[in-house]
């Protein structure tokens, strides 16, 4: 067998294997069906939808978490409700975000208080849609 039909042969293969899930494209999670969180607002969790998709206060977070906030490989599954850095808390998710604004100044965006409050609520709906 040539190595042009070995190729094309390993090809094909891996085209199979590739999962339709992964394939498609992400699907962004809708604001307006995310619970709010203790303390919370509905307006909260939408702007915070909006910081996180980079559409207010030059958000990234969608750069790492990804469109669909399930996680790339340079940052964790938010939808999932299993929490790394902390108990899923409010105040958990406000400190785990403070301390990455910390570690790395402006990779964040151009987040004020209250947007840092909007971006926590958004995260706590997130993590939090099955409860």
């Amino acid at each position: 067998m040539s190595w042009l039909c070995k190729l094309r042969a390993s090809a094909l293969c891996l085209a199979f294997a590739i999962p339709a899930a992964a394939a498609a494209d992400p699907v962004r999670p809708d604001p307006a069906r995310l619970p709010t969180p203790p303390n919370g607002t509905r307006e909260q969790v939408a702007l915070g939808d909006r910081i996180f998709h980079g559409e207010a206060a030059d958000g990234k977070c969608a750069e790492c978490h990804g469109v669909d906030a399930k996680g790339t490989a340079n940052g964790n599954d938010l939808t999932v409700g299993m929490w790394i850095w902390g108990d899923g808390s409010v105040s958990a998710i406000k400190a785990t975000i403070g301390h990455n604004m910390k570690m790395a100044p402006g990779m964040d965006g151009r987040l004020t208080p209250a947007d840092v409050d909007a971006v926590v609520a958004y995260v706590w709906a997130l993590g939090h849609q099955k409860d």
